[in-house]
Order: C-alpha cells, then sequence, then structure tokens
C-alpha cells in the first residue's frame, strides 16, 4: 500500500521513539491504529451507502452476466 520497506520503518520507528519517548510511544501508536481503523470503517460505509444508492452491484452484475453469456455464445460457435 505504502510501499515501506524493513529500512524505512525501523527509521520511522528510531525517530518517533526519540520524539516522543518511550512513554508516550504506546498510547500514540495506539490512537494512530484507532484513527486508522476509523478512516478504513468510514471509507467502507461510504462504499457502501453508494453502491446501494447506485446499485452498482447489480450494474455490475448484469454487465458481468452479458460477458458470461458473450463467451458461451462464442465457444458454441
Amino acid at each position: 500500500m505504502f510501499d515501506i520497506g524493513l529500512l524505512e520503518l525501523l527509521l520511522i520507528a528510531v525517530i518517533s521513539l526519540l520524539v516522543l519517548g518511550p512513554e508516550r510511544l504506546p498510547s500514540a501508536v495506539r490512537s494512530g491504529a484507532k484513527t486508522i481503523y476509523w478512516f478504513k470503517r468510514q471509507a467502507s460505509n461510504a462504499k457502501a451507502e453508494i453502491n446501494k444508492a447506485f446499485d452498482l452491484n447489480e450494474a455490475y452484475q448484469d454487465s458481468r452476466n452479458e460477458e458470461i453469456l458473450e463467451d458461451i455464445e462464442k465457444d458454441k460457435n
């Protein structure tokens, strides 16, 4: 997703340990994880609402069914 290697991850960990200190680092990580989870959940909810509002799942399934039927017709000929 972010294409972060092991070296970059270690560098981030060392810098955050130096800046925050060992006392505040666990609570900062916990807070960051909660924030990321909240954003993921909101994005998922928004996507579900958009799909529901515009019936995108049904439109996708209809287009996929048409592709499958075309493939079957090609195979028959």
